[in-house]
């Protein structure tokens, strides 16, 4: 087992979340505090950090779904790979690879120590999403991981697989006479799905069509989509999977609904949602990848968040790293990535 990390640089729990250890500096805060990370655009809360890291396109999203919620902090966008000195520590953004924007953190403290909070990971390789910067993978003492997805059961297929599933979805229902509904997050899957339905005729709900947007300004290129409305056969519509926007398909004439969702790896998960189709699209980095980044991290302690930190944790001691879950307050998981 590799040797342990100094004691000084790590994260702890805090009363706002989890907080490099010595610092004001949080990660992902849930409520409000002097300073805090804020890792990409999806989910956020309506109250910030005083003054909020983040990457210059998760500030970009957010001006165009939280306008009202940025008026309360003060926003400290950096560039990807720029360093710069905040709460005693000399800190730096790198891409994760989640969601347009998603970022890692990189802490070093003045003797020279690092730690990373890696955030929501995107997948590697054949499973990098086509709208997101690729995820880069650090080198650390520290590494703090997320582990949504850190069950041996996720293990996804490649993206160019997965795609194919949805498109046999679209072209099988089409064949049916019936309206496909696509229900992907509303922030990175639907960006994802309109990329990989070009020259199909689509409909989207405003918050895809608002978060496309930005997509295109920052110079992702994506198909056309027009606003939901008066749905017409051979349109694809595309609706974010939350149970609200789910109750539009009841007017939409006959139809056949698609998750795109890493829970299908879940016996009985599309059942349980009375959907018709789950495909295992996720935005996040299954278990290979978390275990892969964790062991080329060079990290001598990996300390694991959220989902599943203790299967996670468990593996990687078996590999002869270091690591455990460290407790976080509670949060609902994120049900459809």
């Amino acid at each position: 087992m590799r040797k342990p990390a100094v004691a000084g640089l790590a994260v702890e729990r805090a009363p706002h979340g989890l907080r490099v250890r010595g610092t004001q500096l949080y990660v992902d805060p849930v409520g409000r505090t002097q300073i805090g990370f804020l890792a990409h655009a999806r989910g956020v809360r309506a109250t910030l950090p005083e003054r909020t890291v983040l990457s210059a396109r998760t500030l970009a999203l957010l001006e165009a779904s939280q306008h009202r919620t940025l008026r309360k902090a003060a926003p400290l966008p950096a560039a990807f790979g720029q360093s710069f000195a905040l709460a005693g520590l000399r800190l730096s953004l790198h891409p994760a690879g989640h969601v347009l924007g998603s970022a890692q953190i990189r802490c070093e403290s003045v003797d020279g120590h690092s730690l990373v909070y890696a955030a929501d990971l995107g997948g590697f390789g054949e499973r990098a999403p086509a709208t997101a910067e690729a995820c880069e993978r650090l080198r650390c003492d520290v590494l703090v991981l997320r582990a949504s997805y850190g069950h041996p059961r996720f293990s996804f297929p490649a993206r160019g697989e997965a795609l194919a599933d949805l498109l046999a979805f679209v072209r099988a229902t089409l064949a049916e006479r019936r309206t496909p509904v696509v229900l992907a997050a509303s922030l990175g899957g639907a960006q994802e799905t309109m990329r990989a339905l070009e020259g199909h005729e689509m409909c989207a709900h405003p918050a895809i069509l608002r978060a496309a947007e930005v997509y295109r300004a920052q110079g992702v290129e994506l198909p056309a989509a027009s606003a939901l409305g008066t749905v017409r056969f051979g349109q694809v519509v595309l609706l974010p999977a939350d149970n609200r926007a789910r109750r539009r398909v009841g007017e939409m004439g006959p139809y056949r609904t698609c998750l795109l969702s890493g829970r299908a790896a879940i016996p009985g998960f599309a059942e349980k949602l009375g959907v018709d189709r789950i495909v295992p699209l996720s935005d996040h980095a299954g278990f290979p990848d978390l275990v892969d980044y964790a062991l080329e991290s060079g990290a001598s302690s990996v300390l694991t968040v959220h989902g599943h930190a203790r299967d996670l944790a468990d593996e990687l001691r078996r590999r002869g790293v270091d690591s455990h879950p460290i407790g976080e307050p509670h949060r609902q998981l994120e049900l459809f990535p």
